[in-house]
């Protein structure tokens, strides 16, 4: 059975969110394909953008300005693996390349406020629904 993880980075203080990007993208994440991506199925980078509390109401808009400082996270990674086996043998290597990892996260990450949390993914079927009247 495939095991989504998500991984909720939240940037370094100080760091703009381009620079957090450009390192993010051109550092951590080709650092973690090298050491990991054997391991994964599927593996992407949500960038945060235009956020609204529900208590706020309103929507989305077209995300061209950042997520604020409010959300939390400014990018929400998604690893799958095909089994647990997969994801074990990663925690293996993380161990393995643990300063190696520890000092690129320390470039661009404000580490105690990152997460990586396991997840279960419900999705529902909508081919029915397009085309359908609203």
């Amino acid at each position: 059975m495939p095991i989504k993880l998500l991984v909720m980075v939240k940037r370094k203080p100080g760091l703009s969110p381009e620079a957090f990007r450009e390192g993010y993208e051109n550092g951590h994440a080709r650092l973690a394909v090298e050491l990991f991506g054997h391991l994964w199925t599927e593996y992407r980078r949500n960038y945060l953008r235009a956020a609204h509390s529900f208590v706020e109401g309103g929507g989305p808009t077209d995300g061209e300005q950042a997520a604020d400082a409010g959300v939390g996270y400014d990018v929400v990674s998604e690893l799958v693996f095909p089994d647990r086996a997969a994801l074990d043998e990663m925690n293996r290597l993380a161990l393995e390349h643990h300063d190696q990892l520890k000092q690129d996260e320390e470039r661009y990450f404000d580490r105690p406020h990152c997460w990586m949390v396991a997840c279960e993914t419900l999705e529902e079927d909508l081919s029915a629904r397009r085309g359908a009247p609203a």
